[in-house]
């Protein structure tokens, strides 16, 4: 491939893939309403599509890891974004829940399989302590789309239909396809290819015990952000009455945290351990997560004292994902996209989970959304203290050797 005179920084366009994942879901979140009208449902079977997406993106990514490990990141990364785009487009035109769901699972599918190459690409590229850098890096750009998503998709409501969202989507992934195309390069070359089946990459990332719970770790802390994205609806819309138009404003204020929490991470990284600092983050979440629950169960359960302890919930990511990520992916090169595929599926099943478990316990009072983000931080804690352990009994652990596996 002809090197393009203008060369876009990497973290930027993984930023840009990335952002699929935000954008399919939280451009449409101020649309709820109006597709529970539109489809003869309501809001809350409506938002079971959240959990359908989730799922679907957990599908792509168990799928396109070991394939990119296999064949490079490029044709992986290109069929998804097609596919993406084919679902994208068949969604302006549906006219059922069924439908809905369905068709959020097929664009779902592509956004994991091409989504699932970024960490991956960066594993290609860094080591060390480079990897949470620049995964942070990745990051904080990225936060950019779940800022603007809800206030892209209440703009889009207010001069259009709900299905102009599905479009605008579909126009993206085409965007997307041009520019990586020209810009950017294979980072898997031939000869580090995994010549043996896809599922020994998953084998290799399962039997390392420090990895396996750091990944459960970031999976069960990524899951409170899941619940947070699928009840936001109803907590801010139903329960505090908010409008619309604020709704995109409420939602971006955690966002807001999360970049910050991720610029911050970059610095001190200069001065701590990824290990270090993301263990500051799940107990940062723990803490607040628990706070909230307090505050559901008392009278004084006001947007005034909710909105900063959300903030700071969500924000915790920002010290959690990269540094974790980091810590795992430096056991893994030749199968980076096993290992990326892998924390993907779990992080996304679990998250997907959470969110059914959310609308299984749901009786319209803001009490199990907060008992599940609790849930959710409690077990992250759990396994941060055994993959602590673990790591301090075992020996040789800057290497996936024998010591470090079972």
């Amino acid at each position: 491939m002809t090197t393009p005179a203008l060369r876009l920084p990497l973290p930027l366009l993984l930023a840009m893939l990335t952002a699929i994942g935000p954008l399919s879901i939280d451009m449409y979140l101020p649309a709820m309403a109006a597709m529970a009208g539109s489809l003869s449902s309501d809001i809350h079977h409506v938002e079971l599509s959240v959990s359908t997406f989730l799922l679907g993106f957990a599908l792509g990514q168990i799928t396109g890891g070991p394939l990119s490990d296999r064949v490079g990141r490029r044709p992986v990364i290109f069929l998804g974004l097609i596919l993406f785009g084919i679902a994208s487009i068949a969604l302006t035109y549906v006219s059922s829940l069924d439908g809905l769901l369905l068709l959020r699972g097929l664009q779902a599918i592509g956004g994991g399989l091409a989504v699932v190459n970024s960490t991956a690409i960066v594993r290609d590229n860094f080591d060390g302590t480079d990897i949470a850098k620049v995964l942070s890096m990745v990051a904080m750009i990225m936060m950019a789309a779940p800022l603007a998503a809800p206030l892209l998709g209440s703009l889009v409501l207010s001069f259009s239909g709900w299905r102009s969202i599905f479009g605008i989507l579909s126009a993206y992934a085409a965007i997307l396809i041009a520019i990586l195309v020209w810009q950017l390069p294979e980072s898997h070359p031939p000869h580090r290819r995994v010549k043996r089946s896809p599922w020994a990459g998953y084998a290799t990332v399962i039997r390392h015990r420090v990895a396996r719970r750091y990944i459960l770790m970031l999976a069960s802390a990524y899951s409170g952000m899941f619940v947070f994205i699928t009840a936001s609806p109803y907590l801010y819309l139903e329960h505090f009455g908010q409008s619309e138009q604020i709704f995109p404003w409420l939602f971006g204020a955690n966002v807001v945290v999360i970049m910050l929490m991720n610029r911050l991470n970059i610095f001190w990284l200069r001065f701590w351990s990824p290990q270090r600092l993301l263990a500051a983050g799940i107990v940062l979440q723990f803490v607040s997560a628990l706070a909230l629950l307090l505050l559901a169960l008392s009278p004084h359960f006001e947007l005034p004292w909710v909105l900063p302890l959300l903030m700071i919930y969500v924000g915790s990511l920002g010290l959690i994902t990269a540094n974790t990520m980091g810590t795992v992916m430096q056991y893994f090169r030749d199968v980076a996209g096993s290992a990326t595929a892998l924390m993907g599926v779990i992080q996304f099943s679990g998250g997907a989970l959470a969110g059914l478990l959310w609308g299984k316990l749901h009786d319209h009072t803001p009490v199990p959304m907060m008992e599940v983000s609790l849930l959710t931080a409690s077990i992250a804690l759990i396994f941060l203290l055994l993959a602590r352990k673990a790591s301090h009994s075992a020996t040789g652990q800057n290497s996936p050797h024998a010591s470090a596996t079972d």
